[in-house]
């Protein structure tokens, strides 16, 4: 393909390309990387219950240039999430953030998680929250609209492990709360 777009001449490696060939070749790229970097819009949450400390261990992940632009939009701010020196900034905007856009009830009663911090993983960011002090239980009712306003086609994966079994639930939007029994 390269061959097509532009030739080789004489030594070292200059390349000659036409006007219409490098507008040709900006605009396929154009088209390649809007399907290649980012083609779905998906968050996935971990939750699962841990017996021993009697605490919902969250862990959530969000593609970093979404949850930037979502954070942007909510709160009026620029947010560069990977700039460590708006670390303190940033995980206070992320603790308002989930606190607003995810929710539990556990047997009918809500509870209240602590934001733990966040860390980078390739594209994304996973977050860590921990609800404390939540006694064995029967029924969870999730709520979970991240990003829902960044974008409809938003689709929010839940997995929630209780009594060494794993439960999953797919939210799309406007879908935003499920409930589980065990």
């Amino acid at each position: 393909m390269a061959g097509l777009l532009h030739k080789r001449r004489g030594e070292g490696s200059r390349l000659q390309v036409s006007g219409h060939r490098l507008g040709m070749l900006i605009a396929l790229s154009m088209l390649i990387s809007a399907f290649v970097l980012h083609p779905y819009y998906v968050s996935v949450t971990e939750m699962e219950y841990n017996t021993g400390k009697k605490e919902i261990e969250i862990s959530g992940k969000i593609f970093i240039d979404d949850l930037e632009y979502a954070l942007k939009q909510e709160f009026k701010t620029n947010v560069a999430i990977l700039n460590e020196a708006d670390k303190k900034k940033n995980t206070e905007l992320l603790n308002s953030f989930f606190q607003k856009h995810i929710k539990l009830t556990v047997d009918g009663k809500p509870v209240a998680f602590q934001f733990l911090g966040y860390q980078r993983e390739e594209e994304a960011i996973w977050s860590f929250m921990v609800v404390k002090n939540v006694k064995l239980f029967k029924t969870v009712t999730v709520f979970n609209d991240l990003l829902y306003s960044f974008r409809e086609d938003q689709v929010n994966i839940v997995h929630f492990k209780n009594k060494n079994e794993r439960k999953s639930y797919r939210l799309t939007f406007p879908e935003n709360k499920f409930s589980l029994s065990w």
